[in-house]
């Protein structure tokens, strides 16, 4: 990850890396072993949504802070075992950061974050390209369905036609 910065939550402070491609926000610390105290990941994911994470393939458990674009603390994840699937966020957030585990004690909601050497855009990259691909896939299965119920109609109405043409024909002889 190429980014860095320093978050600050009241008088903590963190060295992080800031993930905000679809391959950086997918990896986070999964398969790292440890990290220094006070050094993390900082994700950014665009623009606010409910965060859904997973810690499959943690090495070791986390801490985890959630902040939205005005820069507030939404939610703190205090212990965050590996291993764990379906952990997601009650409000939507555009921010999170993976921290040691214990390390954001004392940390509250409504806190205020500092972002320094990181300047977050209106919306990255990441966020509306996701949004943009699912969106695609979306509309491309909905067409496949489509597409599949016409040519079953049209088959049927096909046989149909053959079968009333052959009818005729028999007639006609």
């Amino acid at each position: 990850m190429p980014g860095q910065a320093i978050v600050q939550i009241g008088d903590k402070q963190w060295s992080v890396q800031v993930a905000t491609t679809p391959a950086e926000l997918a990896q986070g610390l999964s398969g790292v072993e440890s990290i220094l105290p006070y050094t993390g990941v900082l994700f950014d994911l665009g623009s606010e949504r409910i965060v859904n994470v997973t810690t499959e393939f943690m090495l070791f458990p986390i801490s985890i802070v959630f902040f939205g674009d005005d820069l507030k603390v939404t939610e703190v994840a205090p212990i965050t075992w590996p291993g764990e699937t379906d952990l997601h966020t009650m409000y939507p957030a555009r921010f999170f950061m993976e921290v040691n585990v214990e390390e954001l004690e004392g940390v509250q909601i409504g806190d205020q974050v500092v972002i320094a050497g990181y300047t977050p855009t209106t919306s990255t990259t990441s966020g509306s390209l996701i949004e943009l691909m699912v969106t695609v896939l979306i509309v491309t299965m909905m067409m496949k369905m489509m597409m599949g119920a016409m040519e079953q109609d049209s088959e049927s109405v096909g046989a149909k036609t053959r079968q009333q043409y052959t009818g005729v024909m028999k007639g006609v002889k």
